[in-house]
């Protein structure tokens, strides 16, 4: 028994441009969030860096201090930067994601591949109403997705719909 089988090449001048979706930003309250974050990191290296110096005598110090204020500055930046540069789109069948601005990434996860969805708030989160929605896929750990920084009740609602998607789906 022989089957039509087909393959059509397709255009890619007729594939939808990425910048025409509509992505949705994070609140302000996320780059906070993420400033307050870091600031703990960079305060213990504070400390680490404090005892090495002591014991690197002042050059050692200032070398020292010199490199911890040139890294807290990059953090801080980096905290800034990136808050502008992520952002979701829902869409009828799959859910994009995009961060970064040094290392860029985009992610597209199809409704039919998530496994499930669960909405997770930590205790610095909580002081800022952010949560974070995490996405586990069929493809494993790697193909997983996690979005940080989205007001609860917004996490809540994606997380309803993509679950009712995924079981549509399925």
């Amino acid at each position: 028994m022989e089957t039509d089988w087909t393959n059509q090449q397709i255009e890619t001048h007729t594939i939808p441009a990425l910048e025409e979706i509509a992505f949705q930003q994070h609140p302000i309250r996320y780059r906070k969030y993420r400033l307050v974050s870091w600031s703990i990191i960079w305060a213990i290296l504070t400390i680490v860096f404090v005892v090495v110096s002591t014991q690197a005598g002042l050059n050692g110090a200032i070398i020292n201090g010199s490199v911890l204020l040139i890294f807290v500055e990059l953090g801080v930046m980096s905290s800034r930067i990136g808050y502008k540069k992520r952002s979701y789109a829902l869409r009828e069948r799959d859910l994009t994601y995009k961060k970064g601005w040094i290392f860029y990434s985009i992610t597209t996860i199809p409704f039919n591949r998530i496994q499930h969805t669960e909405v997770s708030q930590g205790p610095i989160e909580r002081k800022f109403s952010l949560s974070t929605l995490k996405i586990y896929t069929a493809g494993g750990s790697t193909s997983d997705l996690s979005i940080p920084g989205l007001e609860p009740e917004e996490a809540q609602a994606l997380r309803d719909f993509i679950s009712k998607k995924a079981a549509i789906n399925a």
